[in-house]
């Protein structure tokens, strides 16, 4: 199974993201608002990609980095606002993070990374 988990507190990218994987044929995909919320669908659903929300808190950012580093960087996918696109991938990608999408989000873009990542992890 390939399941996917999506942590965003933004309505409208969920749904614009959620639509984008149902079409392409990704029908386990669940929701999380929080770092708390998406530890506990990670143990529970082990999934083969997280798609994280740079536009989540701060606070919520570092607990997730904190979980997600080592040998489970490979299966994150960022979401990042084309504002703040130059400060925050910068830093992220000193840390080892190398998977990113930009707003306004290019579907097939999105979907290639969604695959890569996917299927690095078989």
């Amino acid at each position: 199974m390939r399941n996917i988990i999506i942590a965003s507190n933004n309505q409208e990218l969920h749904h614009l993201l959620s639509s984008f994987l149902a079409q392409a044929g990704y029908s386990h995909v669940y929701s999380s608002t929080d770092s708390k919320e998406t530890f506990s669908l990670t143990y529970r659903y082990n999934p083969k990609l997280i798609i994280i929300d740079l536009e989540l808190p701060s606070c919520e950012l570092t607990d997730i980095f904190k979980f997600l580093s080592g040998p489970q960087r490979r299966i994150v996918l960022f979401v990042a606002p084309h504002r703040e696109v130059d400060e925050t991938i910068l830093g992220l990608i000193k840390k080892g993070y190398t998977r990113f999408v930009i707003h306004p989000i290019d579907r097939k873009l999105f979907l290639r990374e969604v695959e890569e990542i996917i299927n690095l992890n078989k």
